[in-house]
């Protein structure tokens, strides 16, 4: 049985399909176009009455569940579709605003521009004021895009009144909110594919300007966008197709596909690793100017070559390219050692953490070492004092708590082999079938941190659930499937699960993915594990890093008795302290 409830959701009367976690149910709730509602908890609509008989059609069983706190409608069925209504004026929804922001200096005023809006956001240039502006980016659905010099506001009717409020100038922006459509009435819409000549491992994906649709295709692995063509960019595997033959029946957008045949295949599918090289690298020589793009060059070249970890390239190349802005794209080669000392010691004036100057200094002794070779840098330039940090640690019953606040089977599951093999975060996501032997109980972790494989442990109280899982949820590839067909589930996905089970479990200490994992090594410690052995388990190269869970470790702490205690209980007439 289904269960249909009236809900407001997006600025809209929706209903809501309530459906549990029948994989059936769910790939009908798809093909009628339903959305996801993180909110409720539901598949939901647009409340109207051709979505009601829509719904009627497709399922068998419904019973339509009244909600007492919504004003008492009839049925779907005889609702005109309407968006909620909006007062002509919102000034008396404004919330309440410091004296000194009422009102804008007329000649700051003046300056405020509304430049029009781009996909989700109105583009809005207001001149920096030092009280104002921190404020204006507090605003949730507000920030800063350098590009263009001007705040980005997101299209929803509460930050409009938010950002209007704390101008003071009036209305500023249009009512045109910006809602994700998921069903098509135009019949001249439609998508289009085509060779792309250059390479044919691409595909070319022309679209309209359908919010829902752009959303969904701009998240898929690989997608990328030509902003001189306005076109996509996808990988030409059946895959894909299949991807935007299930968006084409939910959006009732047509495909049409002008690629020869034989042109898709699954031979294209694009590696992973190399296509995250070529963005890395793009993304690094975009960064500075074209003149000075030999020196990142240089910088790439030898990292990749060096087979150093995307991460690491990433970090090294920013903080180079953050020197050489500095410097003025100045041919490093001609800049002295005391020009970097004085730039490492702005750095530190500038508030960076003791971590990310060790980074800077990493990067630096690279290229001057490696690149210029320049060996004596590597003695005189100065090393920041870097910072102890204990890592936060929940207790068993914490744990617990976690993981019985989880409803979802596979959320609940991922969350539980994070901590009970003390995985992270990126090796839960890309976890594959073939990597978990059943019969010896052992995970067998591949190509992780520092491009190291491990073998860890499957503990035996999850090994029913994750076979009664695997017939639940049927994947050839990954244990925990992303939303899209041939896709692992990401590694922000699985940190959002996490962040709503603490949440849901109501505790106060802040805690990721990363905390199950230095939890899991705490408790193994506390029940007398050998130090290597969890060194090993962990994947740490030294035991000093394993080392530090010594000092977080509670019954060693409890088994300390502090030498002020032992002096108020020495036996005699000593004076109890008051």
């Amino acid at each position: 049985m289904i269960q249909l409830r009236k809900i407001h959701h997006r600025g809209n009367f929706q209903i809501g399909i309530f459906i549990g976690f029948d994989e059936n149910l769910k790939t009908k709730a798809r093909r009628i176009g339903a959305l996801w509602s993180q909110t409720y908890k539901c598949w939901y609509v647009l409340y109207n009455k051709e979505n009601y008989n829509l719904i009627l059609r497709n399922f068998d069983d419904v019973e339509i569940v009244r909600d007492e706190n919504i004003e008492r409608q009839p049925e779907p069925a005889v609702i005109r579709q309407d968006n909620v209504h909006i007062a002509e004026s919102i000034s008396e929804f404004r919330p309440d605003i410091q004296d000194e922001h009422k009102e804008l200096a007329p000649e700051i005023a003046s300056k405020v521009v509304f430049t029009g809006s781009t996909g989700k956001y109105w583009v809005l240039k207001v001149p920096f004021q030092a009280k104002l502006t921190p404020k204006l980016m507090d605003i949730k659905g507000v920030f800063w895009n350098k590009q263009q010099k001007a705040f980005f506001v997101l299209r929803h009717v509460n930050v409009k009144i938010k950002v209007e409020a704390l101008l003071g100038i009036g209305e500023i922006f249009p009512a045109e909110y910006f809602n994700l459509e998921t069903v098509v009435s135009d019949p001249n819409t439609f998508m289009e594919l085509n060779v792309y000549v250059p390479d044919k491992k691409w595909m070319i994906l022309s679209c309209p300007p359908v919010p829902y649709l752009i959303e969904r295709v701009k998240r898929w692995e690989g997608s990328r966008y030509s902003r001189a063509q306005k076109v996509y960019l996808l990988n030409a595997t059946p895959v894909v197709l299949e991807n935007l033959q299930q968006l084409s029946v939910e959006l009732n957008i047509p495909i049409r596909n002008n690629l020869p045949d034989r042109y898709l295949s699954r031979n294209k599918r694009i590696n992973k690793k190399a296509s995250q090289f070529k963005d890395l690298k793009e993304k690094m020589l975009e960064q500075v100017p074209p003149h000075a793009r030999i020196y990142t060059l240089a910088m790439l070249d030898y990292l990749m070559a060096q087979n150093y970890s995307p991460n690491t390239i990433s970090s090294y190349t920013k903080w180079f390219n953050v020197f050489m802005r500095v410097h003025h794209y100045q041919n490093p080669d001609t800049l002295t050692e005391m020009q970097v000392v004085k730039y490492l010691s702005w750095m530190t004036e500038k508030g960076l953490s003791p971590s990310s100057l060790s980074m800077v200094v990493n990067a630096l002794l690279y290229y001057f070492r490696t690149i210029l070779k320049k060996d004596s840098f590597e003695i005189k330039l100065p090393r920041p004092r870097r910072e102890l940090h204990l890592p936060a640690v929940l207790t068993m019953e914490e744990c617990f708590r976690i993981f019985g606040s989880v409803d979802n089977p596979k959320h609940k599951l991922l969350l539980l082999l994070g901590y009970g093999a003390g995985l992270r975060r990126s090796e839960i996501s890309t976890l594959k079938w073939q990597d978990i032997l059943f019969d010896e109980h052992k995970i067998h972790i591949n190509q992780g941190k520092g491009n190291k494989d491990r073998i860890v442990m499957l503990p035996v109280s999850i090994v029913s659930i994750l076979q009664n899982y695997r017939s639940i949820y049927p994947s050839d590839e990954w244990v925990f499937a992303g939303q899209y067909k041939g896709e692992a589930i990401s590694t922000r996905t699985v940190q959002v699960v996490m962040q709503q089970a603490v949440a849901k479990a109501g505790l106060e200490k802040k805690a990721t993915v990363h905390t199950l994992r230095h939890s899991f090594a705490t408790h193994l410690l506390e029940s007398g594990t050998d130090i290597r052995y969890i060194q090993q388990l962990l994947g740490h190269a030294n035991v000093n890093t394993t080392m530090i869970y010594t000092h977080i470790t509670p019954k060693a702490a409890k088994n300390i008795i502090s030498p002020l205690d032992r002096m108020v209980n020495m036996p005699g007439d000593q004076k109890k302290l008051k």
